[in-house]
């Protein structure tokens, strides 16, 4: 998967915005670092529409003038103007070159001629959003189809069992963001049956709790 690659107007940190895929399978992992990325140039409230344009001064008579009307600007003020509306502008197609480079040819297709970065992320956010329920039904056969393989050591086993869980909530997070209705009862059953019956049982079961539990019901991250 290709990534675009920004500077961050702070320091010299390096941010990466994974490309959004065609598919929106990738939705859950998108949305938060677009918006981190964009949000740390300062960007993020054109994406959300919420940023101000300033306006230019008024003519009378061909004369810019200040809010009364009457009042002729100043070339200080005047400068002070244009510099605002040219640095609101440079953001604005800023946002909206990020999103077109972080998506897929199909969908920048359909943004391109919009006037604004919201316009534009409406219609991405839509589109990943609101997939058909033909790929919602065989994202949600992939997660059912996804199955731990044995391992006769232990400590192997268990750090491929945290992964195998960890994969598997991703895959459900998608599937979230992207409209699906399954249930945590049902999600329970799919991690439950993806496990071997292996001696290893009564570890699946104290390790998927701990994490289960850890991730959803207390919030934490698990590291």
């Amino acid at each position: 998967m290709s990534t675009l690659l920004l500077n961050s107007s702070s320091d010299s940190t390096t941010l990466q915005i994974p490309k959004l895929c065609d598919d929106g399978s990738n939705w859950s992992d998108y949305e938060p670092r677009i918006q981190r990325a964009m949000g740390s140039k300062g960007l993020w409230r054109h994406v959300e529409g919420t940023a101000v344009a300033p306006r230019p001064y008024m003519l009378l008579n061909g004369v810019p003038v200040i809010a009364d009307g009457k009042t002729e600007a100043t070339e200080d003020q005047i400068e002070t103007k244009e510099v605002r509306i040219a640095e609101f502008e440079k953001r604005e197609y800023l946002a909206q070159h990020i999103l077109l480079s972080t998506t897929s040819i199909c969908l920048g297709s359909k943004i391109k001629d919009q006037k604004s970065a919201k316009e534009m992320w409406d219609i991405v956010k839509a589109d990943a959003m609101t997939k058909s329920t033909l790929y919602l039904l065989d994202a949600e056969d992939q997660l059912s189809s996804m199955k731990l393989a044995d391992n006769d050591d232990a400590k192997t086993h268990l750090a491929e069992l945290k992964q195998h869980f960890q994969t598997m909530m991703q895959h459900h997070d998608n599937l979230l963001k992207m409209g699906s209705t399954i249930s945590d009862t049902r999600l329970n059953t799919i991690v439950m049956s993806s496990l071997p019956v292996l001696r290893f049982l009564f570890l699946h079961t104290l390790f998927f709790f701990e994490l289960y539990f850890e991730s959803y019901l207390i919030g934490t991250t698990i590291s």
